[in-house]
């Protein structure tokens, strides 16, 4: 009866080490996976004979951004749950705005104008508007707001 229980226990802790070391390996195998999807570095042509480097790097605009928002105010409390966020974007340009709890969408007129009603929660809300224009470039810009019933 002892042997029949020692030998048990002995094939249960093989057999249960042996399926954690396969499931651990699996994961180690996703996570390097997904790890070695790099980023290319930057492509450097030197010419030696000429003494000239010449470096190639990916345009970034200097611009500012085209999106802004006019109402409300970054970091406002409110004492109203339901707001329209305001602003100015590209004409014609889809606007999406993300609170934790919805998601909200516009379109900004031929002018660039928009307004969309979103609706907050109790507290401190991070909101984040991307504006996609016509071309597809896409603006993000977050803005904190808090929505409080206590009286000021």
């Amino acid at each position: 009866m002892i042997k029949e229980l020692f030998l048990a226990i002995t094939l249960g802790s093989i057999l249960g080490f042996g399926i954690t070391g396969a499931f651990f390996a699996l994961n180690k195998n996703k996570t390097s996976n997904q790890s070695s999807i790099q980023v290319s570095p930057t492509p450097t042509i030197t010419n030696i004979q000429m003494s000239t480097q010449m470096t190639t790097t990916p345009a970034v605009s200097q611009t500012k951004t085209s999106t802004t928002i006019t109402s409300p105010e970054n970091n406002s409390v409110l004492s109203n749950a339901k707001i329209s966020i305001k602003g100015d974007s590209k004409p014609n340009s889809l606007i999406i705005i993300s609170t934790a709890a919805k998601t909200f969408n516009g379109k900004a007129n031929s002018n660039g104008v928009f307004s969309i009603n979103i609706e907050l929660e109790s507290g401190m809300n991070l909101i984040k508007i991307n504006s996609i224009d016509s071309e597809d470039n896409q603006e993000e810009i977050e803005l904190s707001l808090t929505y409080s019933t206590a009286k000021i």
